[in-house]
């Protein structure tokens, strides 16, 4: 309907254009102006058929990737499963106990009831995260569900990949806000790849489940088993994974919960 509409408008301008050229006086006009006109209706025709390969490509180009995603996603459901934590117990060397650092926040992490409980106090803005004993990997399915179980709006928690030695990772995650964003950390700061974005699969009382694909460059994410956004960056190319909270502002309090942490692996 959309392109019929293009057309309709490119004839009417046409049209209009070539009504203002009746009025010339002599004999060879009439001529003209019908030479015009089929010309103006070749161009529309032509503009028209443009536009609807194009849309037609676009939509092939957009099926052919969802094809694609599904396949990948299908397959990482073949891949081996590195590490499954229901947190019924500590088996994976998860930090428990208590940390703080005076200049961003006093943190209590715990292992109960099948939960993997945190909670944090800000003294600034802050991300805090951990990481479970576990090899370095490149590509990767990584999910976890996660809750924040308190306010403010803007705290965060999500899934940390590719984590280097030096500190630097991919930061996937959401906020109370309804939702989530992709960040790089090196040791340049901070870098927003997609900015925090809202989207209704994103529960507001949560849990959430994240996921997130890797294989090579590329990222697919979803939350609560609908895709939602992909992208591609090469710049870390393996490393290890985890798990992040944040606050954005000081003496703000909140408290996390995380469950059915799950790696696999090609």
């Amino acid at each position: 309907m959309r392109l019929v509409q293009i057309i309709q408008s490119l004839l009417l301008l046409l049209s209009v254009v070539l009504a203002g050229c009746t009025g010339y006086v002599g004999e060879d006009r009439p001529g003209t102006a019908t030479a015009q006109a089929d010309r103006a209706v070749r161009l529309a025709t032509q503009i028209g058929q443009s536009l609807q390969a194009t849309r037609e490509t676009g939509d092939q180009q957009a099926t052919a990737t969802t094809i694609s995603r599904q396949t990948l996603l299908e397959e990482t459901g073949q891949w081996q499963i590195l590490l499954s934590d229901t947190f019924d117990e500590n088996r994976f060397g998860w930090f428990t106990g208590e940390q703080e650092d005076p200049a961003l926040a006093s943190m209590t992490w715990s292992i109960d009831g099948g939960k993997y409980r945190w909670q944090g106090k800000s003294t600034s803005g802050f991300v805090w995260w951990v990481t479970p004993e576990s090899e370095a990997v490149t590509d990767f399915y990584l999910s976890a569900s996660i809750q924040q179980n308190s306010q403010p709006d803007l705290g965060e928690c999500g899934l940390v990949f590719r984590q280097s030695s030096d500190g630097d990772y991919y930061l996937f995650e959401v906020n109370g806000s309804n939702r989530y964003a992709l960040y790089l950390h090196s040791a340049d700061g901070w870098e927003t790849l997609i900015d925090w974005t809202l989207h209704p699969a994103i529960s507001a009382g949560g849990p959430n489940r994240l996921e997130v694909i890797a294989q090579g460059a590329y990222f697919a994410f979803s939350i609560n088993d609908e895709f939602i956004a992909d992208y591609s960056d090469e710049r870390l190319s393996q490393g290890a994974v985890g798990l992040l909270v944040g606050l954005s502002n000081p003496d703000e309090e909140a408290t996390w919960e995380f469950d059915d942490f799950m790696l696999r692996i090609p």
